[in-house]
């Protein structure tokens, strides 16, 4: 697996930093973690044809996670794109109720009409993506937000948190993780709650076992501190602070 950062900052607009988004490749697959914004002008300059890339898993509602969804299907109806296999779309309890309700405010604007839309709501559980499995868990941040876990069939694994606060779910998720993708919307003394600061992500980092640590959705108040000491104080594997277009193997 590859793992591409789309976008490692928040909802705050930044020239540094573009919104929630994330590019697992494998086996052919072009796998789309959140829709922040810029992802999908980031795909573009990647390369990756929006005539086939897919699936889109999306980890929870807030806008910075979604802002470029109903830009996909729109770019999805012009004809030189010429979209004709099935894009599949993949969140938690209220995606379904969203993408209706976008449906109804912009109409046949973003109806697909050569391909089909098909959205699967997951509250937890295992579902196969290609070679992939992916693994779906709710975490405490907004009600149907979950983290995603991707597993190679040679044992690889990639988790993403999503937006979350600490929960025992987060550390099952990172559980002996090879790369954990994790929030750390602010540094120790801005703790908000529903999101982590660096010495948590350390502590459920530790407590999973995961191998190495990516610090990603940075807010502004986490430019110019040290959040590797921070998140090392507690966590003693790798820890790589996320930049836009950076690329790592899983």
């Amino acid at each position: 697996m590859k793992l591409t950062i789309l976008g490692s900052g928040t909802g705050f607009p930044s020239s540094l930093r573009g919104g929630p988004g994330y590019l697992v490749q494998s086996g052919g697959q072009a796998i789309v973690m959140d829709l922040g914004m810029g992802t999908l002008s980031k795909l573009h300059g990647l390369g990756i044809p929006l005539d086939h890339f897919g699936p889109i898993l999306i980890s929870h509602l807030h806008p910075d996670h979604i802002a470029e969804l109903v830009s996909l299907l729109f770019a999805l109806k012009n004809i030189v794109i010429s979209r004709k296999i099935p894009l599949r779309m993949i969140g938690g309890p209220g995606l379904k109720g969203l993408v209706t309700q976008l449906q109804e405010v912009h109409g046949g604007w973003i109806r697909p009409e050569r391909f089909a839309l098909q959205v699967h709501e997951v509250a937890g559980g295992e579902i196969p993506l290609g070679e992939l499995t992916l693994r779906a868990v709710p975490l405490l941040h907004t009600k149907g937000s979950i983290g995603f876990r991707l597993t190679a069939p040679t044992g690889e694994s990639l988790a993403y948190s999503g937006d979350s606060d600490t929960c025992p779910a987060l550390v099952d998720l990172v559980r002996d993780a090879d790369l954990a993708v994790m929030e750390c919307s602010f540094p120790d003394t801005q703790k908000k709650e529903g999101h982590l600061t660096p010495s948590e992500v350390g502590r459920v980092a530790t407590e999973g076992g995961a191998k190495r640590v990516v610090l990603s959705h940075l807010y502004p108040e986490c430019e110019g501190v040290d959040l590797v000491a921070q998140c090392g104080r507690h966590y003693q594997g790798d820890v790589i602070i996320a930049r836009d277009l950076m690329s790592l193997t899983v």
